[in-house]
């Protein structure tokens, strides 16, 4: 077994428990639904969520190619997946316990902080990770348009007070985010 086997397989179960999260949550949301109060700030960081590491996890193939593997080349990926699975995560609430509706408006205003951050440091480890790989500023600065971008949407929906605002931001973020899988989903068949 290659480095890259080895650390791709573990990255790929972070993202298996991820994607489980995600559309188990999405599935009692939908056996519940005379339960839920819809959000499409919500929904639409759910969705960036999926889209997100679907798109994370077909990056990593780029790296197929690595003949050495450092330690840090090692941890970098797994602390960038973990970050991941915790902003999937965040995002799904439980079930309804029984006789309670869910509001996902109600769990966006509680719950939506902490997401978002969770989004905003995947951003900035995003920026980081391509910043350890570049050799000038403005290498960098084309390859990080994704996630600066996207760190400057959330920086928004974190520190806004006003409802508009957030839904713009969420907006956005989800509008970013097919482009996002689609250039990585892409890489898969080079």
């Amino acid at each position: 077994m290659s480095s890259f086997e080895f650390v791709f397989g573990m990255i790929s179960v972070i993202t298996s428990l991820a994607l489980t999260r995600l559309l188990s949550g999405c599935v009692g949301l939908y056996r519940h639904a005379e339960k839920i109060r819809f959000s499409w700030r919500h929904g639409c960081w759910t969705a960036t969520a999926f889209m997100l590491l679907v798109a994370n996890w077909a990056r990593f193939w780029g790296m197929r190619n690595t003949a050495v593997w450092g330690p840090l080349d090692v941890l970098e990926p797994l602390v960038f997946v973990g970050v991941l699975y915790a902003f999937c995560d965040l995002v799904m609430p439980d079930e309804p316990k029984e006789g309670q509706v869910l509001d996902l408006r109600h769990y966006h205003a509680l719950q939506g902080r902490r997401y978002k951050l969770m989004h905003l440091a995947f951003a900035i480890l995003a920026l980081l990770v391509i910043a350890r790989r570049s050799t000038d500023f403005s290498t960098w600065l084309s390859t990080a348009s994704f996630g600066l971008v996207a760190a400057g949407w959330t920086v928004i929906a974190l520190w806004t007070r006003r409802t508009w605002l957030d839904t713009v931001a969420a907006v956005a973020l989800v509008a970013m985010a097919p482009v996002f899988l689609w250039v990585n989903l892409s890489g898969l068949s080079a």
